[in-house]
């Protein structure tokens, strides 16, 4: 684990900026990642990590890697004053290069059928 990497189930939510971005959370075992986009970070990371400690999460697999502390979050970028338009824009490239920047692959299984045929 580098040093930018903290197992989410330790993180704080004053780490995180109130304002709009990108993030991953990747499992540290299988170096599987869900990207997620929002625009407040910190509201959104805390809302995976309650639903996660609650053991309710929507993703089995992200509720697995947290349950065994492989879970770590990363901001990938803050976008400032960025609308939601443009954030699923960066959310969606980063989706479709995705096998070129986690080869091991992505745990949004819903996002990448979307992104492969766009409307």
């Amino acid at each position: 684990m580098s040093k930018n990497e903290k197992l989410l189930k330790y993180t704080q939510n004053a780490e995180f900026p109130r304002e709009a971005g990108v993030y991953i959370l990747a499992n540290r075992q299988n170096d599987k990642v869900y990207i997620g986009c929002s625009r407040d970070l910190r509201a959104r990371i805390a809302a995976h990590r309650s639903l996660l400690l609650s053991g309710k999460h929507h993703s089995i697999e992200l509720q697995y890697a947290f349950n065994k502390n492989y879970l770590v979050v990363k901001v990938l970028a803050v976008i400032p004053h960025a609308n939601q338009t443009l954030l699923r824009e960066a959310e969606l490239l980063l989706i479709q290069a995705s096998p070129h920047i986690f080869p091991s692959g992505i745990i949004n299984k819903r996002l990448v059928r979307y992104a492969a045929y766009p409307k």
